[in-house]
């Protein structure tokens, strides 16, 4: 008799943790969200080509702050002046691989960029890049306030 109750018993408790532990993982997600930040992120690569400094003083929040692959960190006024004399032409900027995680009013976005294009001089460049960017939602509108950005090197030739 004991038997007979206690199998239904774990299966039910078992059913109830896999149910805790998968709902647990996805706490993070919100589609409504993702979408928001993919749609910043893509504007954020998109200012670059268009050499539009008024879409990064949307995006970036004034306390904003990255490090770059050297390690070296500036803040919202370097980047935008890094943008306003950056006299390359890009093919194309295009973030990808998006990863974003919601916790309340902040979240994380980790991806990849790639980006292509030449200098006045004609010299050609390709480069890519893996980030984390960590955004805050402030009177309705999502800001980064930091970001990490990490040089991806080339593919060495064979």
């Amino acid at each position: 008799m004991k038997r007979k109750i206690l199998i239904p018993i774990l299966i039910v408790v078992s059913a109830a943790t896999v149910s805790g532990q998968m709902s647990g993982k996805q706490k993070f997600r919100n589609d409504t969200v993702e979408r928001e930040l993919k749609k910043i992120e893509e504007d954020w690569a998109n200012a670059y080509i268009r050499h539009d400094p008024a879409t990064l003083e949307r995006i970036l929040a004034d306390e904003f702050i990255t490090v770059g692959s050297n390690g070296q960190s500036h803040g919202k006024a370097q980047d935008i002046e890094e943008l306003k004399s950056d006299s390359a032409t890009y093919e194309y900027s295009t973030p990808y691989d998006l990863d974003v995680r919601v916790y309340g009013s902040t979240a994380v976005v980790i991806g990849r960029t790639k980006e292509k294009g030449h200098y006045p001089s004609g010299r050609q460049f390709i480069n890519e890049y893996r980030w984390t960017d960590i955004f805050v939602k402030r009177q309705g509108r999502w800001q980064c306030i930091a970001a990490q950005v990490a040089s991806i090197p080339p593919p060495k030739p064979k």
